[in-house]
């Protein structure tokens, strides 16, 4: 079990793949069921990180010296520090007072894990100042490819993600991009490494082609508006950025198909031969439409 996910996080996640329901809400039956505290209001945690007295214990963890200042609070297992606390706040801006916040599991006084809204964020314990958002797949201990636009580590979970999904994040993800960099160049906006994980996972999951459309065109026009919205040697230019990116992510796509079939040793779960290509609508780790259907991958 990974250090993180408790006995808790682990049944909430197997309920939710059962029920369909949301995550947060199978987690605080599983919490009650586990005895864990249940959910904590933001505008709670606000005000006794404010008001409540300093915790005068001795830190298990790091020398006095080095301690953090922390208070308790028990919907959080015991006491967190001031600094984590703020940073947490900051975070989740701008999210109301009400706002509802479960704890997923706490390793003594090195760690937490609390979750809001799906989010998950890891609280160091053993410092001041030190927080950081987790993938947000229960148990998960990486980091999301980007905590705003794609939420999901690259090297497992954001693979796992529907095409639906995969098109949300690469269109907000362009939009981010377009946002940063578009307004000194428009054809300079840079897909970076998280847009070439999105057009990985992509291919996993058989929707390269919507993925790349939707992650192109957020990040510099549709295609039948460039001359529309730029003119000139502009748009010349936006036109050349788009065209060169479809065939580098093509390639990107290309070695994404061959790592996803080395890795699964050039078999199929079946046990036949990965073909080089199956048909437009068969995932790479599939020999065929049957098989993809039949593990709920089609």
């Amino acid at each position: 079990m990974p250090r993180h996910q408790s006995t808790a996080a682990q049944r909430a996640r197997q309920a939710q793949r059962e029920t369909g329901g949301k995550y947060t809400a199978e987690l605080r039956k599983a919490a009650q069921a586990g005895g864990l505290p249940g959910p904590f209001t933001l505008g709670e945690l606000l005000i006794a990180c404010g008001t409540s007295p300093d915790w005068t214990g001795e830190h298990p963890v790091v020398d006095p010296e080095w301690a953090p200042e922390m208070f308790d609070f028990p919907p959080l297992g015991g006491p967190v520090p001031h600094s984590v606390v703020l940073l947490l706040l900051g975070s989740l801006a701008p999210a109301s007072r009400s706002t509802e916040l479960e704890l997923e599991s706490r390793d003594g006084f090195h760690s937490l894990i609390v979750v809001c809204g799906g989010r998950r964020f890891e609280m160091v314990l053993s410092q001041d100042g030190y927080l950081t958002e987790r993938c947000r797949i229960p148990g998960c201990e990486s980091g999301p490819a980007s905590a705003h636009s794609i939420p999901y580590c690259a090297h497992r979970h954001l693979a796992e993600r529907p095409e639906d999904e995969l098109v949300e994040m690469a269109t907000a993800w362009g939009n981010a991009q377009r946002d940063e960099f578009g307004a000194r160049n428009p054809a300079a906006v840079p897909l970076d490494e998280q847009g070439d994980q999105l057009i990985a996972a992509a291919v996993a999951q058989c929707a390269f082609l919507p993925v790349r459309t939707a992650l192109i065109e957020a990040a510099y026009e549709q295609a039948d508006m460039v001359d529309v919205v730029y003119l000139g040697e502009q748009a010349v230019q936006v036109q050349y950025a788009m065209d060169t990116e479809h065939f580098r992510l093509e390639r990107v796509a290309q070695a994404a198909h061959r790592r996803i079939q080395k890795l699964a040793g050039g078999h199929c779960a079946c046990g036949a031969a990965l073909p080089i290509g199956a048909g437009p609508k068969v995932p790479p780790q599939f020999c065929s439409a049957t098989c993809a259907a039949a593990a709920g991958r089609q």
